[in-house]
C-alpha cells in the first residue's frame, strides 16, 4: 500500500511529473569572490568543494601521496605541464617541478629510506619516458638520475600514462595507451622491460604482490590507411570482446616476472541503436586482500566488481546512476577503498562529488554523496583512512584544485543534500503546447523543424560587445571595448541579435554541448587525445568528439531521432576524425554509423579554397531537394566555422544571412526553430563578464521578438529543449539537469522572413 501510494500520489491521482533545471539562476559563471574555492560552473551548477582546497596546475592528472602521508603530488598535464607537490598538513605548495616540453599524465611514489625521502615517478607522454625525481623533506624535488625510456611500439613512440609500483618497491608498471600495452620497469636497474599487451587504449593500471591489472578503455585499434581519402567511412566501431572494454590481469609468478595475462570483457559490443558507445572501463583499484578487482565504467555509471580467483570474472556491480534508471552522466572517473575493505570512494567527474558506497553489497546505493571541485578525476585515501585527497581537473574557473576532506568531521547527511542542491533544482511539470516539458512523451504542437547552427568559436564580447539596438542605444550585456567583430563584419549576427531572442547569458565551453549532452562522458578520452597530440603521431590527434571511444553511451541527438524514427540532415558535425588531416582521412576511424546516407559530405569538405558562402549555396541547393519533396528534416545541423581573421569571419557571416534567409522562406518556416550558438568558446579571450560566456540568438516566428535573456543557459540545455520539442528522452543526465530554453518562445507566431543583410 505505501508504495502504490509513493507512486500514484495521495487518493491514487497520478504523481506529479518532475523535471530539472541548474541552480545558477540569472547567476552569471564565475568564482565567489568571498569563497573562491566555490563558483558558478558554465553548465549552470554550483562547484563548493569539501574540505581544506590548494590551487595546483592546470589539468591535473593523476595524483599520488608518500607513504608518510606528508605530501601529495599531483601531475598536471596543461599547456605547461607540471608536477606540483602540496604539504597535506598545511595545504600549501612546498614545491613544483617543471620539465620543459613535457606532458605529466601518471604519477606515482617509491620509498626511499625512512618515512621522508622518496622517489617520485612520473609519465610524460609527449616524450616516451618516466622521469624520476628526489623528493626531500622538505617537499622539494629535483631530477634522479636520467629519465627512463619505454620501447617505441614500432615506428611510433610510447606514450606513458598511469604508473602503478609493486609492494616491494621494485618494479613499476606502466601503462602505454597508444602502444595497447603494459611496460614493466625494473626501478633497480633504471630500465623498462618487456612489454606485455594489454587491450586497446589502457590507461589504468593497479598491482599488489600477486598481480598487475589493467583496464582498456578503448573500442577499437586503428591502423593507418594506404591511401588517404576525402571521406570517412560510416560505420559501427570494429570490437574485439578480448582487447575492447576489457580488464587484463596478470599473475606475478615469483621466478618469471609477469605471467600470462587473463581477459575479462566488461561490455558486450556496441549494437548502434541502444548503446552507441561503450562502458570506457577506466581507474581501477584492488582490494586489499587481493580477492576483488574495482572497475570504474565510465559510461555506465557503475563499476564492476571483479572475482580474481579462481578465474577472473565479473562478481557483481555498484550503481551509480542519480536514482534508478536515470539516464547516464555520473562519470566515475577515480577509487579509493577505505583499510578495512568496507567503503570504496567513487569520484564522480559527471556530477563534481564523490559517491561512498558500501563495497561489500551490490545493494544500492551509497551512503552519501560528498560535494568536489569541478570534475574530479583523481584521488587517494591516507592510510589511516581518515583523510580523502580529491584532485579536480577543472577546480574553479577552470584551473586545478586538490582537497583534503577530514571523514571523521564529514557529515554524510548534509553534504549529500549539499551534493544533490549544487546539481538540479526540482520542480513540478507543467505542460506547455510549444515546449513540453521533458519526459512527458509529448511532443510540440506548434515546431515540427528544428535546427542548429554552430557558428564560430569566440565569445560574447568578441561577436556582439558593440551590439546596439535599432536606435543606437547599447542592447545586451556587452563591452564594446572587448569587441573583435562589429557590425561591419557580421552585420547579419547583429540584426538576428537585435530582432530575436538573445541570450547574453550563455555558455557552451565545449564544442558540440548541443548534440551530445556533455562532450566526452568517458572522462579519458580527453586525456587520450591531449597524451595523443603530445606523442607527435602523425595524423593526429582528433577531433573531440567525433571518435567512437568519445561516443557517449546513448549516443547524439542523431541516434536519438533515429530511434524515434524522425529524420534529419548533418552539415559538418561529427566528422573530425583522428587522423583527419589537411582534408583527408590517415587512418581508419569510423564516423558515426548513424550519419550514413544524412550528411552533404560537399558541405563538408575541408578544402580550404571553399568559402563559407559557397557552402551555404550547397546546403541551400541540398535542402531544396527535401523541400521540393515536402520531406524538410525534422532536425538539421550547421557548422559555420568562420575562423578569426576578420576576412573569414565576414565570409562566415554572409553564409550564415544566406541560410536563415532561406529558411525563412521555405513553407515550413512557421514549425521552424532556429538555435544559433557558438561554436564552443576556449577561454583564451577576455570577455567582462567571464572568458567561458557564449551567446545564442533563438530564430522562429515562435520567439519572443527583441527579447534578452538573463537567464543562465547552455549548449546543453539547447540540447534539452531540441528534446522537449520532439518528445524523446534525455541523452544523458547533462541535459536533464540543465535549464531548458521554453521560456524563450510564445504562442503567438511573427512568420515574417527575415532579410539577408
Amino acid at each position: 500500500m505505501l508504495c502504490a501510494a509513493v507512486l500514484t500520489g495521495a487518493g491514487g491521482r497520478p504523481a506529479p511529473l518532475i523535471i530539472y533545471s541548474a541552480p545558477a539562476g540569472t547567476r552569471p559563471t564565475g568564482a565567489d569572490r568571498i569563497h573562491p574555492t566555490n563558483a558558478i560552473l558554465p553548465d549552470g551548477r554550483i562547484v563548493a568543494p569539501a574540505g581544506t582546497t590548494a590551487a595546483v596546475g592546470t589539468n591535473p592528472y593523476a595524483l599520488a601521496l608518500t607513504a608518510n602521508g606528508r605530501y601529495a603530488i599531483v601531475s598536471n598535464g596543461g599547456s605547461a605541464s607540471t608536477l606540483t607537490i602540496i604539504e597535506t598538513a598545511t595545504m600549501r605548495q612546498s614545491g613544483v617541478v617543471r620539465e620543459p616540453g613535457a606532458r605529466f599524465t601518471g604519477v606515482a611514489v617509491v620509498a626511499v629510506f625512512g618515512n621522508a625521502h622518496a622517489t617520485i615517478l612520473a609519465s610524460d607522454a609527449a616524450a616516451g619516458l618516466v622521469r624520476s625525481y628526489a623528493l626531500d623533506e622538505d617537499g622539494q624535488a629535483g631530477a634522479d638520475g636520467p629519465p627512463i625510456a619505454l620501447p617505441p611500439d614500432g615506428n611510433r613512440p610510447a606514450c606513458p600514462t598511469g604508473i602503478a609500483v609493486s609492494p616491494d618497491g621494485r618494479t613499476a608498471y606502466v601503462a602505454d595507451t597508444l602502444g595497447n600495452r603494459i611496460v614493466p620497469i625494473d626501478l633497480a636497474r633504471r630500465s623498462a622491460l618487456t612489454p606485455v599487451p594489454a587491450g586497446d587504449l589502457p590507461m589504468h593500471v593497479a598491482v599488489d604482490s600477486d598481480r598487475v591489472v589493467a583496464s582498456a578503455t578503448g573500442l577499437s585499434r586503428y591502423s593507418t590507411v594506404t591511401t588517404p581519402a576525402a571521406e570517412p567511412q560510416f560505420a559501427a566501431p570494429a570490437f574485439d570482446g578480448s582487447v575492447s572494454s576489457s580488464l587484463t590481469v596478470f599473475d606475478l609468478p615469483s621466478s618469471s616476472g609477469i605471467g600470462d595475462p587473463a581477459t575479462v570483457p566488461m561490455d558486450p559490443p556496441p549494437d548502434g541503436v541502444e548503446n552507441i558507445g561503450g562502458a570506457a572501463p577506466s581507474a581501477t583499484i584492488l582490494s586489499r586482500d587481493g580477492q576483488y578487482a574495482y572497475v570504474a565504467l565510465a559510461n555506465v555509471d557503475r563499476v564492476a566488481v571483479v572475482a580474481l580467483h579462481p578465474q577472473p570474472s565479473v562478481a557483481r556491480g555498484l550503481d551509480l546512476r542519480l536514482y534508478p534508471g536515470a539516464p547516464y552522466g555520473a562519470q566515475p572517473s577515480a577509487e579509493a577503498l577505505s583499510p578495512d575493505g568496507k567503503r570504496l570512494y567513487v569520484a564522480l567527474a559527471g556530477l563534481n562529488a564523490v559517491a561512498v558506497l558500501d563495497a561489500r553489497r551490490p545493494t544500492r546505493y551509497r551512503y552519501g554523496l560528498i560535494p568536489t571541485g569541478w570534475y574530479p578525476r583523481a584521488m587517494e585515501l591516507s592510510r589511516d583512512g581518515r583523510y580523502l585527497y580529491v584532485a579536480a581537473g577543472k577546480g574553479v574557473d577552470g584551473e586545478g584544485t586538490l582537497a583534503r576532506i577530514d571523514l571523521k568531521r564529514t557529515y554524510l547527511v548534509r553534504t549529500t543534500l549539499d551534493a544533490l542542491r549544487y546539481n538540479r533544482t526540482p520542480h513540478v511539470a507543467r505542460f506547455d503546447p510549444v515546449i513540453p516539458p521533458l519526459g512527458s512523451g509529448k511532443r510540440s504542437e506548434a515546431i515540427d523543424h528544428v535546427v542548429y547552427v554552430a557558428f564560430g568559436s569566440d565569445g560574447y564580447d568578441a561577436m556582439l560587445g558593440d551590439l546596439t539596438d535599432a536606435s543606437g542605444r547599447p542592447y545586451g550585456n556587452g563591452d564594446p571595448s572587448l569587441n573583435r567583430f562589429p557590425a561591419g563584419v557580421t552585420p547579419n549576427l547583429h540584426a538576428l541579435a537585435r530582432t530575436y531572442a538573445l541570450l547574453e547569458n550563455f555558455y557552451a565551453a565545449d564544442a558540440l554541448p548541443e548534440i551530445a549532452g556533455e562532450f566526452s562522458l568517458q572522462g579519458d578520452a580527453t586525456l587520450y587525445q591531449e597524451s595523443v597530440a603530445s606523442a607527435g603521431v602523425p595524423g593526429l590527434p582528433g577531433g573531440r568528439g567525433s571518435d567512437p571511444e568519445d561516443y557517449a553511451r546513448r549516443g547524439f541527438i542523431f541516434n536519438a531521432l533515429t530511434r524515434a524514427g524522425l529524420t534529419y540532415r548533418d552539415y559538418g558535425a561529427l566528422l573530425r576524425l583522428s587522423g583527419f588531416d589537411a582534408g583527408l582521412y590517415h587512418l581508419n576511424v569510423p564516423a558515426l554509423a548513424a550519419l550514413a546516407g544524412n550528411v552533404d559530405l560537399q558541405y563538408s569538405s575541408a578544402d580550404p579554397k571553399i568559402t563559407q558562402t559557397a557552402r551555404a549555396d550547397e546546403l541551400i541547393k541540398d535542402l531544396q531537394r527535401f523541400v521540393d519533396a515536402d520531406r524538410m528534416p525534422n532536425f538539421i545541423y550547421i557548422s559555420i566555422p568562420s575562423g578569426n581573421d576578420r576576412t573569414a569571419v565576414f565570409d562566415g557571416d554572409r553564409a550564415l544571412g544566406k541560410i536563415v534567409a532561406y529558411l525563412s522562406r521555405t513553407p515550413h518556416w512557421s514549425s521552424t526553430a532556429i538555435f544559433l550558438a557558438g561554436e564552443g568558446v576556449d577561454g583564451s579571450l577576455p570577455d567582462h563578464v567571464n572568458a567561458l560566456r557564449s551567446y545564442a540568438v533563438v530564430i522562429s516566428p515562435l520567439a519572443k521578438r527583441s527579447f534578452l535573456g538573463e537567464a543562465h543557459l547552455t549548449g546543453t540545455g539547447v540540447l534539452k529543449t531540441e528534446e522537449e520539442i520532439f518528445g524523446l528522452p534525455p541523452l544523458t543526465l547533462h541535459d536533464l539537469l540543465a535549464s531548458d530554453l521554453s521560456g524563450i518562445f510564445t504562442t503567438v507566431p511573427a512568420p515574417e522572413p527575415y532579410q539577408s543583410q
